[in-house]
């Protein structure tokens, strides 16, 4: 989980963060939790790759305002796994976003889906949704 203030770059013209700020706020969770957590980093021949991404906006967040962005692991499939956000607004003591993103285990130097690694399995295991 991250904490972070909104700044001024992620509002918009009608004065509430703006939607690619969120989408900023999931990848940069996405990328720290497969390098920090799972030992992947961004530039690994063995990653991920984005196949899907959904949002559910609940409230607005504005300037100013402290959110929390955080992630767990949902479905884990063969080749594929879901990553699970919420994004608090902790000023407003609300949920204010959640969203999903379903990424494939990857290999960049053949350009071809693998299976999950069953040692991301295994650290996933420990971050799984209830």
């Amino acid at each position: 989980m991250r904490e972070q203030r909104v700044a001024f770059r992620d509002f918009d013209y009608f004065r509430h963060v703006n939607n690619a700020a969120y989408v900023t706020w999931t990848e940069t969770l996405r990328i720290d939790f497969m390098d920090e957590v799972v030992g992947v980093p961004p530039a690994a021949r063995i990653g991920i790759i984005m196949a899907a991404q959904r949002f559910d906006y609940l409230a607005q967040v504005a300037y100013g305002e402290l959110v929390s962005v955080g992630c767990r692991v949902g479905r884990v499939g063969t080749k594929s796994f879901d990553l699970e956000y919420e994004i608090a607004n902790m000023t407003a003591d609300e949920v204010a976003v959640r969203a999903a993103s379903t990424l494939v285990a990857y290999d960049y130097e053949l350009r071809q889906s693998l299976v999950v690694p069953d040692a991301w399995r295994d650290i996933f295991a420990g971050y799984r949704a209830p």
